[in-house]
């Protein structure tokens, strides 16, 4: 049994990594498969699989993120293991868990699964980490017997209780305690350190030493069309990998892998034999060679090769790109010639937020297959004339820094919020915007909010350039020089979803509301400006509305349509939203721009799509037929609904009631795959309670249904659950997206927000708490008692309420320096009364309802 892989296996810990320690299985079962139903409690003894019992089954508890490791304490011969890891349980039954994740390269593992071999006792650990998971099984693959001292991950996030944070909630109702929770957690699997994402390559003098991977992709190439790319490869194991005419960030395009003889001594007794033949070049045209729910695929072609394709032997792979095939040569000798057919077709097929692809023209990459490694070395690019384009030894003579930001997977430089722990491990700037709030109420890590809004205006693009003032909507987190970020992601690195340019500058917004921190973000002031200037030229002058661009510029939209309610009411929103921050840098002229910007959207939000024949907000000027709660949503939270126009909109929602959620919009189908967000659903979830807050709407039945039927799916379904927040679901509650679906999502955690600010009623007047309201709405869906913890810069306020029989007993308490005003409940008639901090304030209360 070979030995030789072993020396592999070593520890990718980047300079500065933030040792959280190792995280051990709260239970396990060893089992033929795995097994659901777990019934032995991890306390430390030493496990043994052999077999007759072969498949041991790990659980977490929660979403755990980190380099999985184990301590081997014996072995009666040399052993191989699979193991898969994944947040969904039923993933089990798919060959490739819940993975593979081949919409980026996330400075994480691209598989979820692994092979390993044991070939003596003592600690291993794993190249790659694993960017998000709860369950873990190890497969004994060999017919040997192996005993594990410990298994486990070694940590790179917190992994502490929810009742270790700064913010906390706690009601009379279970179920809305543990959905809380989910903010909690997930914040601590998607927010990374600085220095705890290490780079993905090993930059040798050999050489790049890359193991499986999706492929990394050149940011020097996107201008390159009907090149010849060389490049010099010597297989480790099973095969080597590249692509070539692809897009950067995303990879699509030419994918190609050319496999090893898989000699005894090297080759995994489980290796795919059917989708990766010995001696063979396997070729695909889009994302990946194996389909991944949502991101489908071409089709696999596959070209045997006439000749042994031996391992620690250099090759040199010649791929030519012309308009009719893509020609691969080895060692000078044609292995094939690929037609553009597949490519042709398949180019016009995917997702247009991607961006459009040409066959013949984009930039190249590398990496090769799971469990595959080989080093690279010596690429060359060619012109059809032969003038050199590109090229770069890739050993460490070269610049090691500048080639694995060019490649984008350099070490994580600062510490920020992921779009999704295990998957789409991008820093989306929108989707930041639930992010930011949810940290202010549970975490506090306020390091990884300026982190984040440091990180994404670095990114920004410069005056007078295309998009300029716009900064990116999913930064690549392995891009170290921000300028050359800049310069290799134009259109769908800014251009695309310009509302999360607006929920980015919102989040910018909370942030100074809930800390006060002028100082860090004064350096930062022009460049918010910018973006708020950028966006402005996105109004349109004609309906005064939200729309395209005044240079003729799309403009695309993630909530909704051009003209659209939903994006004008966000902007309106946000605009207004940085008012303290301009206010308390004394910039007089921003303040009047951003105000006057905001109050002329609500007016054209009101004038022009408001409806008063249907009770609710049009969907946009080009569709007055239908509506979306997110255009509610946002009317609401922008105070453009006054309180008849939010009642009647609320009372429309119920026609988009679908399975255990609701849909976005009428114009959306209704069916058994129907996407229910959680994103958008939060922003309606805080929008419902505002209205019945501020607008007296009493109206929460919307709100009530979506916790106890739609929230509720994430914290009661064992086999799902992650203890985080998800993506979406399926109107029967399953995961949104099948096994696609990230169950780490930020974006999906709003009730861990909107409970505290809401319902028990803790909210900033001021910047950092300096004032503050406390208007608890007692009695709220059914809730008997309810009290949170809200962190503030001076320390934490303690807020509660509870029904004693016909009382209502409301408390507080906050530091010195700080004072609030406690808002009474309806019944006692809206009185406000003064809450000095530094003392215990309680008043009883018999009118409360």
């Amino acid at each position: 049994m070979p030995t030789k892989l072993s020396i592999l296996w070593l520890p990718a810990l980047a300079a500065g990594f933030v040792d959280y320690g190792d995280v051990l299985p709260v239970s396990y079962s060893i089992d033929p498969k795995p097994l659901l139903a777990h019934d032995t409690k991890y306390t430390g003894e030493s496990i043994v699989l052999s077999s007759d019992r072969p498949v041991l089954t790990i659980d977490y508890g929660t979403e755990v993120a980190g380099f999985p490791f184990f301590d081997i304490e014996a072995l009666s011969a040399p052993t191989q293991v699979e193991v898969k890891y994944a947040e969904d349980f039923t993933a089990f039954d798919n060959p490739h868990s819940d993975g593979p994740w081949t919409f980026s390269n996330g400075l994480s593992s691209s598989f979820r699964t692994e092979t390993f071999e044991f070939s003596k006792s003592g600690h291993q650990q794993a190249y790659f980490p694993q960017g998000g998971q709860r369950w873990q099984t190890i497969q004994l693959l060999t017919n040997t017997t192996v005993t594990f001292k410990s298994v486990g991950l070694n940590s790179t996030s917190e992994n502490k209780p929810s009742s270790a944070f700064a913010g906390q909630l706690h009601t009379s109702d279970e179920l809305y305690d543990k959905i809380w929770d989910l903010g909690p957690r997930v914040l601590q699997a998607a927010c990374v350190d600085a220095g705890n994402a290490p780079s993905t390559w090993d930059i040798t003098s050999d050489g790049a030493l890359i193991r499986g991977q999706q492929t990394a992709q050149s940011n020097n190439g996107s201008t390159f069309a009907n090149y010849t790319l060389s490049f010099k490869t010597k297989i480790v194991r099973g095969g080597t990998g590249w692509r070539v005419g692809s897009t950067i960030g995303t990879p699509r395009g030419h994918v190609l892998y050319l496999t090893s003889n898989y000699p005894e001594e090297t080759t995994f007794v489980n290796t795919n034999r059917s989708l990766l033949p010995a001696n063979t070049l396997v070729y695909n045209y889009g994302f990946s060679i194996v389909n991944q729910s949502t991101l489908a695929t071409g089709w696999n072609q596959w070209f045997p090769i006439n000749r042994t394709i031996a391992e620690n032997v250099w090759y040199t792979i010649t791929t030519t790109l012309n308009p009719t095939s893509i020609d691969i040569s080895l060692d000078g000798h044609p292995i094939a010639s690929i037609p553009q057919d597949e490519a042709n077709y398949l180019s016009s097929q995917g997702p247009s937020y991607l961006g459009t692809l040409n066959p013949t023209s984009g930039t190249f990459g590398l990496g090769p297959w799971a469990d595959q490694i080989a080093y690279y070395k010596d690429v060359h690019i060619t012109s059809q004339n032969g003038t050199t384009l590109y090229t770069n030894p890739l050993t460490s003579n070269s610049e090691i820094d500048s080639t694995l930001s060019e490649f984008n997977i350099a070490p994580l430089t600062h510490s920020v919020c992921l779009d999704g722990a295990k998957r789409d491990r991008l820093v989306w700037a929108g989707d930041f915007y639930h992010t930011a709030k949810i940290l202010s109420t549970s975490t506090a890590r306020w390091d990884y909010i300026l982190g984040t809004i440091n990180f994404v205006l670095d990114r920004q693009r410069k005056p007078d350039t295309e998009y300029a003032g716009l900064v990116p909507i999913s930064a690549t987190l392995g891009t170290s020089d921000p300028e050359e970020y800049i310069s290799a992601f134009t259109e769908t690195g800014y251009g695309g979803l310009l509302d999360y340019q607006d929920l980015f500058l919102a989040s910018v917004g909370y942030y100074f509301l809930a800390t006060g921190d002028v100082e860090n973000l004064r350096p930062r002031w022009g460049q918010i400006k910018r973006v708020f200037e950028a966006r402005k030229k996105f109004i349109d002058p004609s309906s005064g509305l939200v729309a395209d661009g005044e240079d003729g510029t799309p403009g695309s939209y993630f909530l909704g349509p051009v003209n659209g309610s939903a994006p004008t009411g966000l902007a309106a929103y946000t605009y207004k939203e940085l008012i303290p921050l301009a206010e308390a840098l004394d910039d007089a002229e921003a303040v009047r721009e951003l105000n006057e910007t905001s109050q002329g959207l609500i007016e054209s939000l009101n004038s022009q799509l408001w409806n008063a024949s249907t009770g609710v907000y049009d969907l946009s000027v080009d569709d007055r037929g239908n509506f979306s709660f997110t255009g509610i949503a946002w009317a609401i939270l922008s105070g453009a609904a006054n309180s008849t126009q939010a009642k009647a909109s609320i009372a429309r929602l119920p026609e988009l009631r679908l399975g255990v959620g609701y849909k976005t919009s009428t114009a959306d189908e209704s069916s058994n795959k129907t996407q229910l967000s959680a994103n958008t659903g939060g922003f309606l979830l805080e929008a419902l309670f505002k209205a019945e807050r501020d607008l007296g709407v009493k109206n929460l039945t919307v709100a009530k249904s979506l916790l106890d039927d739609f929230w509720s799916q994430m914290a009661t379904q064992e086999e799902y659950y992650s203890g985080a927040s998800w993506e979406y679901e399926y109107p029967d509650g399953k995961p949104g997206i099948d096994l696609y679906t990230s169950l780490a999502h930020p974006w999906g955690a709003a009730p861990t927000y909107v409970l505290p600010q809401y319902v028990v009623g803790v909210t900033a007047l001021e910047p950092g708490y300096k004032t503050w309201s406390f208007e608890p709405m007692v009695g709220a869906l059914g809730l008997k008692n309810a009290n949170a913890t809200t962190w503030t810069p001076a320390g934490p306020i303690e807020a509660s309420w509870e029904l004693v029989g016909e009382e209502a007993i409301v408390r507080a308490h906050a530091p010195k320096g700080i004072n609030g005003v406690l808002v009474l409940p309806d019944g006692a008639g809206k009185k406000r009364v003064r809450v000095a901090g530094g003392r215990r304030f309680q008043i009883n209360c018999r009118n409360w309802s």
